[in-house]
């Protein structure tokens, strides 16, 4: 059909709806499922097919039952770009109404898709957050080219099938894939999901928090946060980030990290299920400790928790449990609980993690001796229950906000911290056995990379029994393939005598390094993961963050000072004293005062070119970038001595601004709780004469990273063709700035019309894609080109300035060959500069101080020409 329908049918000035346009396919097909209360709640389903996404309505949305025959209208094609709309569609538009992204992820065809598309026969495999498994959809009668024909969505009889009450899906889950939101809470403009900036609850001491137990009372009405609502068929689980240290304060506390299943349970007409953090029900297999949740005392509930084999001297066996599932002996299980996340008929995830552990002590039996056990915790000092979890022998400790709402998926409110290395890994092959050896020699073992591809971590062949040798053996007989499943095998003798198998069984190992090959050393096994999915298992420590939470400067691999104070004492860095060096401004990192300035202290020999001699705006966040945070562009009387000073002519008068020309002034900037430098686009001894144009290209949410780079090469290349030499850095936030040195020979006025006329060339070359107004409802899918940057008196974050923003990002120049899609513009923090510029083989931008060029007429009425 392609898009001409679509098109014809919206008005792009009024509604926020993406214009898109025909797209070559892609290697992955993307689908998306978008409730929609227009004049009838309805739910489109799309398929992307041959560079659009083809569209139905589903009046009824999807079932899970394969007895259950959905009619879907076929309707006019959308744009790819469609598959990430969220929001509202005005009134008097096409469709007007409120629009929820209830579901997406990629789909794979059975068959040629084209081909079956054009029959009215499409059988195809969803691989999303809320829909999975083999499905059909089948025309009924002859073919329209105009659209609008009558399908049925039919799910096919598989094992994600259901039936019943389970099968009813968009019942069972109505939240937002994307915002967490329900449908009126998008259309009302409210906001679910918690954010780190907003303002945080006031905090207790350790001292006054008043202790777990709770009082006789306590339910869900004394609960701030907590909603009535009908009791969800799953609750996808939050996960914990990896830290390689404890974070410290009292908005923390702290659970030891069981070495166990982590098991989610649902409670409801006086029977329990138990299931896997993938959904997998495992009832059968825990079936005392079902019957012991049943019989709590709730009508409705949602545990989460851990299943751990509990030896006789009190310690936690992995080793246990596996046997345990083997023999289908529960003898030595125990179900530790540590959070409630619904309780009779009320939805308990906005709720605060204290209140909701308060709430779930109130159900679970205080005796120590039972099947389900409550996970106690302790508040504050992170390093000292690590380390004492550590001497135990246990696996580690879970730290958690006490603020925090229940968030699904991977964040920082939760963060893990492992005694020794320790993951999960998935079989790719297994070596023969040599010398008395039975059932095979050596696992070779793998990890998915971001791009979805199994990359080959190594093997071992230790931690086996005899009877886990055999029964192993024997599931991966069961799964041989004759090639290689790893996108880089190893090679030569290495690969001798391996036999490949579908990458399927996930195993925990532990290990004693990662070799600079990225190649585990010293490996051992300890057992099969049944409750993880393949998929799922990447390499801790890449793609999440393994940033410490807390070491003071040498948290970030900066050089401590003899004269560094004790806690919360002053100390000095450059000459100048800090108070409070131990203040946490970046609390997701611990990263402290001190370690913000011995940050700059090492970056200073780059840093300092930026900052000389201009003119500076600051963001200030004297207690963290999560508290409290405001602009600041004229000096006072608290201002330190060390911090120049420059007189500017401003429309009320004279104003004195802050120039940082050295170590000492950047370093007295930190004990402000500076925590962003902003530098104007001249020097103080020539501040009508800008030296610089800076093009900040500002991504929509929705744009992909991909479309932020093409932008930026794109803009370098308009520039080349003009003869400018132009250099990119990443910003801290979401976009790249292209950045274009000048001779101090032009005036504020030519240098905003050039950046203009660059910007308005940009939209006009592809409007679908660029966008130079400020308007935030018209920026939908599309790249913000901001030139206003380059008016008088407006600024641009430093190269090498952090921002106040959550994983303390850095603003970093580039060279150009190394964007790419690994590199997002928060990629580089405070924790990987100094060791990227330990590295370098040269400055990216050695030149930029060197280059002498002009703007002409010429180029100017270059880019007029459309």
């Amino acid at each position: 059909m392609g898009l001409h329908q679509y098109w014809k049918k919206r008005n792009f000035t009024e509604t926020p709806e993406p214009r898109g346009a025909s797209q070559s396919p892609s290697a992955r097909l993307q689908f998306a499922i978008q409730k929609h209360a227009a004049s009838r709640l309805h739910y489109d389903f799309r398929l992307e097919l041959d560079g659009t996404l083809k569209s139905w309505a589903v009046p009824k949305g999807p079932s899970l039952d394969p007895k259950q025959k959905r009619l879907a209208v076929h309707v006019e094609d959308h744009p790819l770009e469609y598959g990430g709309f969220e929001g509202i569609i005005p009134p008097k538009q096409y469709g007007a109404g409120t629009v929820l992204l209830w579901d997406r992820g990629s789909w794979s065809p059975v068959g040629d898709p084209l081909v079956s598309y054009r029959r009215g026969r499409l059988k195809f495999n969803l691989n999303g957050q809320k829909l999975r498994g083999l499905w059909n959809l089948v025309r009924m009668g002859a073919r329209h080219e105009a659209g609008k024909e009558n399908w049925l969505l039919i799910k096919e009889m598989d094992d994600e099938a259901r039936s019943g009450e389970k099968s009813d899906v968009t019942e069972n889950l109505t939240e937002s894939v994307a915002s967490g939101r329900t449908i009126e809470q998008i259309a009302s403009g409210r906001h679910r999901v918690w954010q780190s900036n907003r303002p945080a609850r006031k905090q207790t001491t350790s001292a006054s928090r008043p202790s777990i137990s709770p009082p006789p009372d306590t339910r869900t009405k004394q609960l701030a946060g907590a909603r009535r609502a009908p009791q969800q068929e799953w609750i996808p689980p939050q996960l914990s980030t990896l830290a390689s240290e404890a974070p410290v304060g009292d908005e923390w506390v702290h659970e030891l990290k069981y070495d166990g299943y982590r098991i989610l349970c649902r409670v409801k007409n006086e029977s329990a299920t138990l299931v896997t953090r993938n959904d997998h029900d495992w009832t059968s297999k825990l079936q005392r400790i079902a019957e012991a949740a049943a019989a709590l005392p709730v009508k409705t509930a949602w545990l989460d928790g851990e299943v751990v084999a509990l030896m006789p001297d009190g310690s936690i066996s992995f080793q246990a449990l596996q046997n345990a599932f083997d023999t289908r002996s529960e003898t030595n299980l125990v179900y530790y609980v540590f959070d409630l996340l619904y309780l009779d008929g009320h939805d308990l995830r906005q709720v605060a993690l204290l209140d909701r552990k308060r709430a779930l002590a109130a159900i679970v039996p205080s005796a120590e001796s039972g099947l389900i056990r409550f996970s106690d915790h302790i508040p504050g000092r992170g390093e000292v229950v690590f380390a004492e979890a550590c001497r135990r022998g246990m696996e580690g400790i879970i730290s958690k906000r006490t603020d925090a709402v229940y968030l699904a998926g991977r964040n920082r409110n939760w963060i893990k911290v492992k005694c020794a290395h320790r993951q999960e890994f998935v079989i790719g092959g297994f070596t023969d056995p040599s010398g008395s050896r039975v059932a095979f020699g050596a696992l070779l073992l793998g990890v998915y990379d971001g791009q979805g591809q199994f990359q080959f971590a190594g093997k071992t062949g230790t931690g086996f029994s005899e009877r886990s040798l055999k029964e192993l053996h024997k599931r991966l007989t069961a799964l041989e393939q004759p090639q290689s499943p790893f996108v880089n095998p190893p090679r030569g003798v290495d690969a001798r005598g391996v036999h490949w198998v579908k990458p399927r069984l996930v195993a925990e190992v532990s290990f004693a390094e990662w070799t600079n090959e990225g190649l585990l050393r010293q490996a051992a096994f300890q057992g099969l993961r049944e409750d993880k999915s393949a998929k799922s298992v990447i390499r801790e420590g890449r793609g999440v963050s393994r940033i410490p939470v807390r070491r003071r400067a040498r948290a970030v691999g900066l050089p401590s000072k003899k004269n560094d104070a004790g806690p919360g004492g002053p100390t000095a860095v450059a000459g100048v004293t800090l108070s409070h060096p131990d203040r946490v401004l970046f609390p997701d990192q611990g990263f402290t005062k001190l370690a913000l300035a011995r940050y700059y202290e090492c970056v200073s020999p780059w840093l300092l070119p930026h900052l000389q001699d201009r003119p500076l705006t600051l963001v200030r966040c004297p207690e963290g970038y999560d508290k409290e945070c405001f602009y600041q562009k004229h000096a006072n009387d608290t201002v330190p001595d060390t911090i120049g000073r420059v007189k500017i002519s401003e429309d009320n008068g004279v104003s004195w601004y802050m120039v940082a020309d050295s170590l000492p002034a950047v370093i007295g900037l930190v004990q402000m709780g500076v925590l962003e430098l902003h530098t104007w686009g001249t020097k103080r001894d020539g501040l009508d004469r800008p030296d610089r144009i800076i093009m900040d290209l500002d991504p929509d949410p929705s744009v992909p990273w991909k479309c932020v780079i093409e932008a930026a090469q794109l803009v370098r290349t308009l520039l080349n063709e003009l003869d400018l030499e132009c250099f990119v850095k990443t910003t801290g936030g979401k976009g790249l700035h292209v950045v274009l040195p000048l001779q101090r020979v032009h005036t504020w006025d030519e240098v905003k019309a050039f950046s203009k006329g660059l910007a308005d060339h940009l939209v006009r070359l592809i409007p679908d894609r660029f966008i130079a107004n400020m308007s935030k409802q018209k920026r939908k899918g599309k790249i913000y080109v901001d030139y206003l940057r380059n008016a008088k008196g407006a600024t641009a974050i430093a190269a090498y300035s952090t921002r106040a923003r959550p994983g303390a990002p850095v603003s970093v120049p580039l060279a150009w060959k190394e964007l790419s899609a690994d590199l997002q513009s928060d990629h580089f923090t405070v924790a990987t500069v100094v060791e990227r510029l330990k590295a370098l083989k040269g400055d990216p931008w050695r030149d930029y101080f060197t280059i002498k060029q002009k703007l002409t007429r010429k180029m100017k009425a270059s880019l007029e020409v459309s």
